[in-house]
Order: structure tokens, then C-alpha cells, then sequence
């Protein structure tokens, strides 16, 4: 009977033993999964960034373009004539 209970108690302890080892797998695979969409969400952030950044030089750009010829305009409506060049 002790014999019994003994390896009733060991089956039951290498039962556990392999789910908890199943547990830890299925929480690895998905801990990897979830890790590598982050890393493609970072990249994916990066480049919007990166294309936000050059958005805004280009307005900028098209600012200064614009405050240039309302500058130019600004120029000859102070000159009182006109400008034959």
C-alpha cells in the first residue's frame, strides 16, 4: 500500500512537472510573439517620425518661400511705380 501511494504521489508530481513546463513554454512562445510586434510597432513609429520630420521641413521650407515673395511683393508695392526690370 506505501508503495502504492509512493508512486501514485510520483506520477502525480511528474504530471505537474510537465504542465507547469508546458505553462512555461506557451508563456515563452507568446512573450515572443508579443516582443516581436512590439519591435515592428517601434519601427513602424520610427518611420512615421521620420516622415513626419520631413513634412515639417518641407512646410517650413514652403513658409520661407512664401514670406520671401510676400517680402518681394511687399518691395515693389513700396516703390510707389512700376518695375520694368
Amino acid at each position: 500500500m506505501k508503495d502504492q501511494i509512493v508512486m501514485l504521489l510520483l506520477g502525480l508530481l511528474i504530471a505537474l512537472g510537465g504542465w507547469t513546463m508546458t505553462q512555461t513554454f506557451s508563456l515563452s512562445t507568446t512573450q515572443a510573439v508579443i516582443d516581436d510586434k512590439v519591435d515592428k510597432l517601434e519601427r513602424q513609429v520610427e518611420k512615421m517620425q521620420e516622415h513626419l520630420d520631413d513634412i515639417r521641413d518641407n512646410e517650413e521650407e514652403i513658409m520661407e518661400q512664401h514670406e520671401n515673395l510676400f517680402e518681394q511683393l511687399r518691395g515693389n508695392d513700396n516703390s510707389g511705380g512700376y518695375n520694368y526690370g
